[in-house]
């Protein structure tokens, strides 16, 4: 393909020389326009050589071709816990994907083999390599299961050790790399795609039903801010038969607000280190985000959802039935829940936060891929995955697909914008917190606490710093292996329960 393309621009350029040529050589044949015609000529010919050397040298470049490779016929197993078989029909992504595996397997002799691991994928990746035979190559996981927990457990390998692929490279998720990046290396990788993590989708026509503020116009101008975000959600709470209980609220959110709040400030909390992580709750960022959580959340009566008695997904439904104005969510939610929704909906940041400097994208967690320990030659496995990645010429090119497959997902062209400016300018970060369990359950349990009013932000962080102090210093103690060995009772359990032990 890219020779192809190269060729053309080699041609269009000598052509144009051509043309130049004949023009020149068409003045008149006396006297001083000879002259002139002469020198018209010779510029022509030095800049049509020098544009044409040049032409060839990027086709040169452009033409080199990939190095031949013949695999033996390995096969690389791909394993999820469900099969991830590229569907041609789906989307852009998808489509390039199913045409790109079918070429490396042709043409450098190896097999992808898509395995459908069921809902016990992780058990199949632990129990595996510790019994020294992996399951599968390559595997699906969830940013927060590998970091900490498979990582230190043995489990993924450490991808940058082989010095095959470039994590620097426009296809990869800047996101997902870096969630799984610890202690000094990369483990995790995914496909660069649109699936951004939360922010705020909201109800058009809601909105203009009730005299709402456009979102679009508020962030284009810059005044999608707290106080505004407030503001709308206390005018969005609708009690339309006046018997005192809301029917429709201002705003819903299934997740922990707080840290929408902390990044949404530009205040990233946590910092990955050679050791594992460190936690800063000194800058004043930090006080200033949870200050201004602490007042939406006391004063604002939004739609929480209560674990004890909501379905996990209520929320969602709630804002695509016309129950909520605003939605905090993910944006997958888009294309799984949203395309039976009635009213126009559109999406944008969460709002600006008062120290930051650009939009934020909050997610607590990503699906990724990761490479098993123990693995044959797993060299070769990673340079065959890059391979099959490899699906476009140029960043133009995935900028085209990724285009493709959002506006099959958006309900307007402003969120595809947004969600594209979002990827294109890498601010959508995972946390990094998530996957270390009594640290993440401390800070979690502090941001509740301010949340509710119970204490002012400062107070929680000055209460609550000698047990994030004890979270970190568990880290290094913490016995990684042992739980690994507990996949294999849990496995070892079930296997007995389906005998009929």
């Amino acid at each position: 393909m890219k020779k192809k393309r190269a060729g053309l621009r080699v041609m269009a350029v000598i052509t144009s020389a051509v043309m130049v040529l004949s023009v020149a050589g068409c003045g008149s044949s006396t006297g001083d326009s000879t002259a002139t015609t002469t020198d018209q000529t010779e510029q022509a010919t030095e800049v049509a050589s020098t544009e044409t050397a040049e032409a060839a040298t990027e086709a040169t470049e452009e033409a080199e071709p990939e190095p031949q490779y013949d695999f033996g016929g390995r096969v690389v197993r791909i394993g999820s816990y469900y099969d991830m078989t590229p569907d041609p029909e789906k989307n852009a992504i998808e489509a390039a994907l199913a045409e790109r595996i079918a070429y490396v397997e042709e043409n450098y002799n190896c097999k992808i083999e898509f395995v459908d691991l069921g809902g016990d994928y992780v058990n199949d990746y632990v129990t595996s390599v510790l019994a020294g035979d992996p399951v599968v190559d390559i595997g699906y996981a969830v940013t927060t299961t590998v970091l900490p927990s498979l990582i230190e457990g043995g489990i993924a390998y450490p991808i940058s050790d082989l010095d095959v692929i470039d994590f620097s490279e426009y296809k990869w998720r800047s996101d997902v790399v870096d969630a799984g990046f610890y202690k000094g290396k990369n483990y995790t990788m995914l496909l660069k795609d649109p699936e951004i993590r939360y922010g705020i989708f909201w109800n058009k026509t809601l909105f203009e039903q009730n005299g709402l503020p456009d979102l679009y116009e508020l962030a284009n101008s810059d005044e999608w801010t707290w106080d505004k975000f407030k503001e709308i959600a206390l005018q969005g709470n609708i009690d339309s038969d006046n018997d005192g209980t809301i029917d429709i609220y201002g705003f819903n959110a299934r997740e922990n607000l707080g840290w929408c709040y902390l990044y949404s400030n530009g205040a990233q909390v946590a910092e990955k280190t050679d050791s594992g992580m460190n936690i800063d709750l000194s800058d004043a960022k930090v006080v200033e985000a949870l200050t201004a959580m602490q007042d939406f959340t006391t004063t604002v009566d939004y739609r929480k959802i209560d674990w004890s008695v909501d379905s996990w997904d209520s929320l969602i439904g709630d804002f695509r039935d016309g129950k909520s104005m605003m939605c905090l969510e993910e944006f997958w939610i888009s294309y799984a829940y949203l395309n039976e929704m009635e009213d126009d909906w559109g999406w944008v940041p969460f709002p600006k936060g008062t120290s930051a400097t650009d939009w934020s994208c909050y997610g607590k967690e990503n699906g990724c891929r990761i490479m098993l320990n123990g693995i044959e030659d797993p060299e070769t496995v990673a340079l065959i995955y890059d391979l099959i990645t490899d699906l476009a010429d140029t960043q133009e090119d995935w900028d085209d697909m990724l285009e493709d497959q959002l506006e099959s997902w958006a309900d307007d062209a402003d969120t595809v914008e947004n969600v594209s400016y979002i990827y294109n300018n890498k601010i959508a970060k995972i946390n990094s917190v998530n996957g270390f369990g009594d640290l993440n359950s401390v800070i979690n349990t502090m941001i509740d606490e301010i949340a509710s009013g119970t204490s002012s932000p400062q107070t929680a962080l000055d209460t609550y710093q000698s047990q994030i102090d004890a979270a970190l210093a568990d880290l290094e103690n913490h016995d990684y292996d042992a739980d690994m060995q507990e996949y294999i009772i849990t496995d070892e359990a079930t296997e007995g329960e389906s005998a009929g032990e």
